[in-house]
């Protein structure tokens, strides 16, 4: 019965009835482009700038045999100035889907992060925007760790690796 009343609403939520703006998609994967070039380098300053500074974060790390374990951070904590100056790794994503209705808008996307040009882990990013004095800012973000995911979650065309070098 559950299931049912799931699917009917589920299936009653398509693009055009969540709001769907298919011209604001653009922005908000620039927004997220500009964000993760921002992560990969440890641009502290450049992430501060592109997020709200009560957002909160949910890291979902995999477990052996368990359910993942979350842990909650908010997002000042990314972009405390120690964490400046660190190696920088590579996070790109790709596939992602987009939702925006009026000033929010939420990405959904598989990524792979890389450390010393070496595969550390995958995952699926989940980030929430909102449209604050004109720009896209990054309110809320969950990720997974799952290293051991990879394999399925790897796009098939490397050519759509977000964002571009």
């Amino acid at each position: 019965m559950l299931l049912a009343a799931y699917a009917s609403i589920s299936a009653a939520v398509t693009p055009a009835a969540a709001g769907h703006q298919a011209g604001e998609e653009t922005a908000v994967l620039a927004a997220m482009d500009r964000y993760l070039h921002a992560i990969s380098n440890r641009d502290v300053q450049a992430m501060a700038a592109m997020q709200t500074p009560d957002g909160m974060t949910y890291v979902a790390v995999a477990q052996k045999g368990t359910d993942m374990r979350i842990v909650a951070r908010p997002n000042s904590y990314w972009v405390d100035p120690a964490r400046a100056g660190r190696p920088a790794f590579r996070e790109r994503y790709w596939s992602p889907t987009v939702l925006v209705r009026g000033s929010i808008a939420m990405v959904w996307a598989p990524y792979e992060l890389w450390e010393d040009g070496k595969t550390s882990h995958c995952g699926v990013d989940v980030f929430s925007l909102a449209r604050i004095d004109g720009a896209w800012r990054v309110s809320n973000a969950m990720w997974t760790v799952e290293p051991e995911a990879c394999e399925e979650l790897r796009p098939a065309d490397p050519g759509t690796l977000r964002p571009a070098e």
